[in-house]
């Protein structure tokens, strides 16, 4: 039987069959599969366990999402993961679903410790926001039977929401190259992140589209932001020959980095050597001199993302695969020069 202030509708939604099915069942007429019935009880039994009683009127507790973030030193504070989160927990808000993060550490990498976690609160969905580090657990936990969306170009996932990398990289190569620029460096994460390979294959070959040659475009990479120095970076930029006149910077605090290390080389940005980073980190553009970016639309991949999940929590039609583009920000770091 119901408990009271719940209704057939409420059941009938939650259990995905007909208000004409919960009546009947919960009157005992016409047979049913033992599943439909199961089904059905399983939703009530939700229903009651998901109200409680706070001064004589019923509140209803949201169900919960879980967040499977890589956790490294300061992970939160760095802006795509900051930006990505506070967008998450608003649109989760706003539907009525609450958000259990799940960090995860090198050592809790394993899709048996994010199924307990799963048991334990009672989690309906999961969004992944993707790192290299996570691809080998991500693309098995579709098998925990709930729905699941990630953030990222990894595509393990069925259902995921992406920034285009591939087309940022073009676009940067695109802008560089348009202000005379014809020796060109990328310092990057690691190309085993997907969306960082996108970054600088789509560099590299417009830069070949263009006439250049790929081969010359100076790449340095490393594997984690966790104690990272510019120091060699420069030291190898000073001690050059023939240098890049233009890097594009595929992450935020490279980019800081790089430009502080340069100052005290005595190399200036845009004078001596031109700056394009992507992503926007809220102080690039208020540098002495703002960095030009490729902004990724982070806000909103964790508001389709989670907009995705939803619909599929409610049984809904879903788009599985949502790519969005980056946008060019021009400032002040890249500056025109005669073309060699």
């Amino acid at each position: 039987m119901l408990m009271e202030h719940t209704t057939i509708k409420e059941v009938a939604a939650r259990a995905r069959v007909s208000t004409a099915t919960v009546s009947r069942i919960l009157n005992g007429k016409y047979a049913h599969r033992s599943s439909t019935v199961e089904n059905v009880k399983r939703a009530i039994e939700e229903l009651r366990t998901a109200r409680t009683f706070s001064g004589g009127r019923e509140v209803e507790t949201p169900e919960s999402v879980g967040v499977v973030m890589f956790a490294y030193r300061d992970f939160l504070n760095t802006n795509y993961n900051a930006t990505l989160a506070s967008s998450i927990m608003e649109e989760l808000t706003s539907e009525n679903y609450s958000a259990q993060i799940i960090a995860l550490s090198p050592k809790s990498l394993g899709i048996g410790y994010i199924a307990g976690l799963v048991r334990e609160h009672h989690l309906k969905g999961l969004l992944v926001p993707e790192f290299d580090l996570l691809y080998a657990v991500s693309e098995k936990l579709e098998k925990l039977g709930i729905p699941v969306v990630s953030i990222g170009n990894f595509s393990g996932i069925r259902c995921r929401v992406s920034s285009n990398s591939f087309r940022a990289g073009c676009d940067a190569a695109n802008y560089l190259w348009s202000n005379g620029h014809r020796r060109f460096g990328i310092v990057s994460m690691s190309r085993t992140d997907f969306c960082q390979a996108q970054r600088i294959d789509g560099f590299c070959r417009t830069i070949q589209q263009l006439g250049g040659d790929p081969e010359e475009v100076w790449i340095r990479e490393f594997r984690s932001l966790e104690g990272y120095s510019a120091s060699s970076v420069i030291s190898e930029l000073v001690n050059m020959k023939r240098s890049p006149t233009a890097i594009f910077s595929t992450n935020s605090m490279f980019s800081r980095k790089l430009i502080a290390g340069l100052a005290q080389a005595g190399l200036h940005v845009p004078g001596d050597i031109s700056l394009l980073s992507f992503e926007e980190d809220g102080e690039l553009e208020d540098f002495p001199v703002p960095v030009s970016v490729m902004r990724q639309p982070t806000r909103d991949m964790g508001r389709l993302a989670v907009e995705m999940l939803v619909k599929k929590l409610r049984g809904l039609e879903v788009v599985e695969n949502e790519e969005l583009n980056c946008s060019l920000i021009i400032r002040r770091s890249v500056r025109s020069i005669p073309v060699e």
